[in-house]
């Protein structure tokens, strides 16, 4: 075994070599760890004592001196198992926390006008963060909306789509052109639809009364979402005049 494999389950490097180096040694002192661990460290008993506190380590005292042997291999097992109910246990909390962790959150960001998001998993964060603002039988407004862009990102609104309806969320697009990604959303029954080829060079999606989010597909591509009243009723008065002369 590499101790790069113990470093994969939570070990520092220096403790993976002293604990491999026990295990293959038998009971040592701390100098002996040294010399056959060829470690250049003043903190041989930092490293130690993490291994102790791991419970991959025993320590005995012979003739007042330290010595310490390696814990049964089966110990790293419980290793790991303890970390996952730790783990379970941190999921749990931040679960109960995280109601009021959003408040504080929309408290403190509430004042912003405009916000600039990058990238796919920048996408994913605002746009997961508008739907959670949406009530069930609202729509949103979508218009601009165009194949012509790196397939990750269609790729993304298809599941999107997908949880919007999950939630009971619709939406009216006006579509540029009409690629494959237009026939799948077509197929969606929470979807209308409408196409106005060549009206704008950037999408833009409208999420209830407050905020209206830009989205520039051209590499380095951002979002830019703004939370502004005003804003949203004059991109949505453009929208509705935009929705009439669109053709089905």
């Amino acid at each position: 075994m590499q101790a790069e494999t113990l470093e994969q389950i939570g070990l520092t490097k220096n403790e993976s070599i002293v604990y491999l180096t026990l295990l293959k040694s038998g009971m040592l002192k701390a100098t002996e760890i040294l010399k056959k661990s060829e470690l250049n460290s003043g903190k041989i008993y930092d490293i130690l004592e993490g291994l102790e506190n791991k419970g991959l380590v025993s320590e005995s005292i012979i003739d007042k001196v330290r010595h310490f042997t390696a814990s049964p291999p089966d110990e790293l097992l419980e290793f790991v198992s303890r970390k996952k109910e730790a783990i379970a246990k941190e999921e749990e909390i931040i679960q109960k926390n995280l109601p009021e962790l959003k408040k504080i959150r929309e408290y403190k960001t509430k004042d912003v006008k405009a916000t600039t998001f990058k990238g796919l998993r920048g996408l994913k964060v605002v746009a997961y963060d508008l739907l959670d603002k949406m009530e069930k039988g609202e729509f949103i407004l979508a218009m601009g909306i165009t194949e012509n862009k790196d397939p990750k990102f269609n790729e993304f609104w298809h599941k999107y789509h997908l949880l919007m309806k999950e939630k009971g969320i619709g939406q009216k697009m006006i579509f540029s052109d009409k690629g494959q990604y237009y026939k799948d959303v077509k197929k969606m029954s929470n979807t209308k639809l409408r196409v106005l080829t060549g009206i704008t060079p950037v999408a833009l999606d409208i999420y209830g009364k407050e905020n209206v989010l830009i989205s520039n597909y051209t590499e380095p591509s951002t979002f830019t979402l703004i939370q502004d009243e005003n804003t949203v009723k004059s991109f949505t008065q453009f929208f509705e005049q935009l929705w009439k002369i669109a053709k089905p």
